[in-house]
């Protein structure tokens, strides 16, 4: 009996330096490596099945966008280490997007076009005061647009809005340019209203005001300055409260000016409230405070 206990013992015990072995001579990094293929290999399937028209989790998408624009950045700055002057590009996931945006894809989810839109505003490929990439192209959202009303559908008033600013400082050509991979510009303004509905959260305690917009997402004006608001139906002077209900994060800044929206942050406000990476708040509260 001692003897077995003996043996059972050597073996548990070769049992777990086998295990702790594998983990310091190499096994962690093994491991790693193998969630990143996992991953890639996920978010090249979810690519897939944007540039297929079909639908796809948003998250997902936001989560493989910021996952492969982390590393072209990281491979980016190791060139330039090199003395090298590489341009910063943006990810896959968001060229296909960018694809299907042009196209006036019905299908697209138009949070994710427009997180894909501000990650080229983000990435610097587009000129920061008129939006419009090389070639004074314009933002494949706008190049949509044209495809949808060239098809006899509706465009909604926001788009249309943003869009005949973008056309006009592209020279108001009425022909469609071709969509370049990757050089798609950011909106001055905010999703179209069919966002979905807000939700309640625990953090999102309301501050006493009336809620106006129920349903609205939140995005950023791309304007500088101190924290301030933009709107297309509360005065210049409102002082409004906007919680993202997705971390409890928020923030009372004053409407400054009009814009197509119902409510705009400009870049300040909208960093006091924002998840990292994310360029949209797609679950917002927003209350008139005063």
């Amino acid at each position: 009996m001692m003897r077995r206990n003996a043996v059972r013992a050597v073996l548990g015990t070769a049992w777990l330096l086998a295990v702790l072995g594998a983990g310091a001579c190499g096994g962690g990094e093994q491991r790693q490596a193998g969630r990143v293929a996992a991953e890639s290999s996920g978010c090249a399937a979810l690519q897939q099945r944007i540039t297929a028209g079909r639908a796809v989790d948003v998250a997902a998408a936001e989560r493989c966008d910021q996952t492969q624009f982390a590393r072209l950045e990281n491979e980016r700055q190791a060139a330039r280490a090199k003395g090298e002057k590489p341009a910063m590009q943006v990810s896959a996931v968001c060229r296909a997007v960018d694809a299907q945006a042009a196209k006036g894809d019905p299908d697209l989810d138009f949070g994710l076009a427009f997180h894909c839109r501000q990650r080229e505003r983000f990435a610097g490929t587009v000129n920061a005061t008129s939006g419009l990439g090389p070639a004074n192209k314009v933002t494949s959202l706008c190049l949509g647009a044209r495809a949808k009303k060239a098809r006899g559908e509706a465009v909604d008033a926001f788009t249309e809005s943003f869009c005949s600013k973008e056309e006009e400082a592209a020279g108001g050509s009425g022909a469609a340019p071709e969509p370049s991979s990757g050089t798609a510009a950011a909106p001055t303004g905010a999703p179209a209203p069919s966002a979905p509905p807000s939700r309640s959260a625990g953090p999102a305690a309301s501050g006493g005001g009336d809620v106006v917009c129920p349903g609205s997402t939140v995005t950023l004006s791309g304007e500088a300055g101190a924290p301030a608001a933009s709107s297309d139906r509360l005065p210049v002077g409102t002082k409004v409260k906007v919680t993202n209900l997705d971390n409890g994060r928020s923030t009372t800044v004053a409407v400054t000016s009009a814009s197509g929206s119902c409510v705009l942050l400009n870049d300040a406000a909208f960093e006091q409230v924002r998840e990292a990476g994310r360029f949209l708040i797609r679950h917002a509260r927003i209350e008139r405070v005063g």
